[in-house]
C-alpha cells in the first residue's frame, strides 16, 4: 500500500522557566539606573522618582548618567550645592510597602572614584544611609570612618558593619548587605557585607527595630564637590537573605525561577497508511 504523511495533533509537555522567580526569592525592586526612563520605569516592582526639594540642608541633586557595568549608572550631576548640603537624588518613596524589616538583600554596583571628604563630598549613598531620607537601612560610603558602611535599625538599635574599599577606587565593585533576624545561610550572622560576591565583614548582634520608613534615597550624597565623585548600577532589592552573588555580571540575573509546565497540542507529521478495500 502507498504511504503518505497525515497531520495528527500530538499533546506535548513543555517545562519553561517563568519570568518571576519564586515568591521567597522574588525581588521586591530591581532598577537599571540607566536613564531617566530606565528610573521611572523598573525592570521589576515599584517605579522610582526624583527628589522634589526641600529646605536647607537638603537640596535637589541633578541626575547624571555616566558608562556603568551593564549600559549607564546614575550619579549626581553638577549643581548649586553648597558644603553640607544632603543632596538627594532618586527616590524610592514606597519603601514602607514593600521592604521587610526580618530578613533582607540589598545589591547593586557601585564605583567610587575617591574617598569621601568631610565638608566637601563626604557621603556617598548608594541605598540611603547617613543624612539620607530614613527607611531603617544603609548602604553607603562615609568620610566620617572612610569605609563603606552596611547598617539595619529599622526604629531600634543600630546593628552596623563597615570596611575599607579605597584600594578599589575608580573600579565598579560588586555590593550586597543583607539581614536576617533569624541567620543568614543557617549561621550566626544576623547582618553581611559583600563585596564582589565574597563577605568582608559581619555581625551577630540582632537588635534592630520593626519600623521601616517611607523614602529610601539612591545615589545622593552630601556637600558641594558632590558631582561625579561616584555611581551605582543595577539595584536590586529582596526581601530574602541572599548568600551567592555569582550571577552579578549577569544583568538581568535574578533567583533561579520555578518551572512552569505547559501542555501545547502540536501538529506533527505523522506517517499512515492509506487506507484500502481491506482495512477495517
Amino acid at each position: 500500500m502507498p504511504l503518505r504523511f497525515r497531520p495528527v495533533a500530538v499533546l506535548i509537555v513543555l517545562t519553561l522557566s517563568i519570568v518571576s522567580p519564586p515568591a521567597g526569592a522574588a525581588p521586591v525592586l530591581w532598577n537599571k539606573l540607566g536613564s531617566a526612563t530606565e528610573v521611572q520605569n523598573s525592570a521589576f516592582g515599584p517605579n522610582l522618582g526624583f527628589y522634589a526639594g526641600g529646605g536647607f540642608p537638603d537640596a535637589t541633586g541633578n541626575p547624571a548618567y555616566v558608562p556603568g557595568v551593564f549600559g549607564n549608572g546614575l550619579t549626581l550631576g553638577p549643581g548649586g550645592y553648597i558644603s553640607q548640603n544632603r543632596v538627594h537624588n532618586v527616590v524610592w518613596n514606597t519603601v514602607n510597602q514593600y521592604l521587610n524589616a526580618d530578613r533582607g538583600t540589598i545589591e547593586a554596583w557601585f564605583k567610587q572614584n575617591e574617598n569621601p571628604v568631610g565638608f566637601s563630598h563626604g557621603v556617598y549613598r548608594v541605598f540611603d544611609g547617613a543624612y539620607g531620607l530614613g527607611p531603617g537601612v544603609g548602604l553607603w560610603s562615609d568620610a566620617a570612618n572612610n569605609a563603606l558602611n552596611f547598617d539595619v535599625a529599622f526604629g531600634g538599635t543600630d546593628v552596623g558593619v563597615q570596611t575599607n574599599i579605597s584600594p578599589m577606587n575608580g573600579t565598579w565593585i560588586h555590593l550586597a548587605g543583607v539581614w536576617d533576624r533569624n541567620g543568614i545561610g543557617a549561621s550566626a550572622d544576623k547582618l553581611r557585607l559583600y563585596v564582589n560576591g565574597n563577605i568582608v565583614a559581619a555581625s551577630t548582634a540582632a537588635g534592630w527595630g520593626s519600623t521601616i520608613g517611607q523614602f529610601a534615597d539612591i545615589a545622593g550624597g552630601n556637600d558641594n564637590n558632590i558631582a561625579g565623585k561616584f555611581a551605582v548600577d543595577n539595584l536590586k532589592v529582596f526581601n530574602t537573605s541572599l548568600t551567592d552573588f555569582s550571577d552579578r555580571f549577569d544583568e538581568s540575573a535574578l533567583p533561579e525561577p520555578a518551572g512552569l509546565t505547559l501542555i501545547a497540542a502540536v501538529l506533527l507529521p505523522t506517517l499512515s497508511r492509506r487506507r484500502g478495500p481491506h482495512d477495517r
